[in-house]
């Protein structure tokens, strides 16, 4: 079993890129452009309580604004991309923190012609049953 990774170790993408449309808090639809996440995903990254992941947009790739129940974290990792947090909009790229509180909308638009991708931290949904961020039926 491996417990420490250096970057090499877990930063490789997936080989597809993806568009899938989500259900959100409201039962409404949002869509996920252009993304992509690891090859293979990081061990001790879920928990009852807590998840981390990675998250990656091609070119092109957007986010578009929904909102989640718990608080989320991102730590830019790669490229360039457009965050949006409530009413503040800024540009950002490798070194960025982005704090994203419970019920308040974020949208990411990638602004760049690599990869832009984030570390991200976030707790599960208050409700176990929930089906909010899962993929909405076609």
């Amino acid at each position: 079993m491996q417990y420490i990774f250096k970057q090499d170790d877990w930063m490789k993408w997936g080989k597809e890129y993806s568009t899938a449309k989500l259900v959100g808090l409201d039962g409404e639809t949002y869509k996920i452009i252009n993304s992509c996440g690891l090859e293979n995903s990081l061990p001790g990254t879920s928990t009852h309580e807590t998840w981390v992941g990675v998250n990656a947009f091609g070119p092109g790739g957007i986010y578009e604004s929904h909102d989640h129940e718990t608080t989320q974290f991102y730590y830019i990792i790669s490229g360039k991309g457009l965050i949006r947090v409530g009413d503040e909009e800024m540009i950002c790229e490798k070194g960025t923190w982005v704090f994203t509180p419970a019920r308040v909308p974020h949208y990411l638009e990638n602004i760049s012609e690599e990869i832009f991708a984030y570390i991200m931290i976030g707790g599960n949904p208050l409700d176990k049953n929930s089906k909010a961020h899962t993929l909405a039926s076609q």
